[in-house]
């Protein structure tokens, strides 16, 4: 688990340099990316993988949000590095597989778990989104 985690942590780093996220959020993007697959991998144990994706999503984008108001950067420069660990590709790569060695149940059983978890994960963005937006109006319906 210490191994998967620490490459989570160097794949998100990577990839925040390759999108030209600033050098000073590189350590944190990558800890925001590492840490949602620690959750991910901890949950998984217990609940099966719509489950993982989507609490580790929720950990995730509340991170990704907290240290977009912390740094005043764009949440996105938090956000899209710190879900690559948990994009379904190896998914899509199975169904496409699968589908041309003509195994059509198999490719239809790999697209249906492929398209549960990306739902996860935009359901998750999108949870922790309108929280944030609910508490910004609320914020300002005070004043």
């Amino acid at each position: 688990m210490i191994i998967q985690v620490i490459s989570a942590i160097i794949a998100v780093y990577f990839s925040a340099i390759v999108f030209e996220a600033p050098k000073k959020l590189l350590p944190y993007i990558a800890f925001i990316g590492g840490g949602g697959w620690l959750i991910y991998l901890l949950i998984l144990q217990y609940f099966d993988i719509s489950i993982a994706t989507y609490l580790s999503g929720l950990a995730i984008a509340f991170s990704s949000h907290i240290a977009a108001r912390q740094f005043k950067a764009p949440v996105t420069v938090f956000f899209i590095p710190g879900f690559f660990p948990l994009v379904p590709g190896a998914g899509m790569y199975k169904t496409v597989y699968w589908y041309i060695t003509g195994d059509s149940l198999q490719s239809q059983a790999n697209l249906n778990q492929t398209m549960v978890i990306a739902g996860m994960i935009a359901l998750a963005i999108f949870t922790v989104d309108s929280l944030f937006r609910l508490v910004s109006i609320l914020k300002h319906l005070k004043k």
